[in-house]
């Protein structure tokens, strides 16, 4: 009897996760299909090369660590939920 309760738990656990693997809604958002999705990471890549581009220039001009600070503020700005506005400083 045991032997029966465990196999059925047991093909139970590796049949629901099969079935939700092949399920439409998993596989891809509503309304959006995979070139669409492509494009967007594509684009958001090539916006961070740009954008590292750009600060690595900055660096490679820096005089002083006053322009390597400045370099770091302009290209990557603190975020919103940073840990430092959190405790108020």
């Amino acid at each position: 009897m045991k032997t029966a309760i465990i196999t059925a738990v047991l093909a139970g656990l590796f049949t629901i996760p099969a079935f939700a693997a092949d399920s439409p809604t998993t596989t891809k958002s509503p309304g959006r299909g995979i070139e669409q999705k492509k494009a967007e990471i594509l684009q958001h890549i090539q916006e961070r090369i740009t954008n590292s581009q750009a600060e690595m220039t900055c660096v490679k001009s820096a005089q002083s660590h006053d322009d390597l600070k400045a370099c770091r503020e302009k290209y990557r700005p603190q975020h919103k939920n940073d840990r430092s506005d959190k405790n108020g400083k």
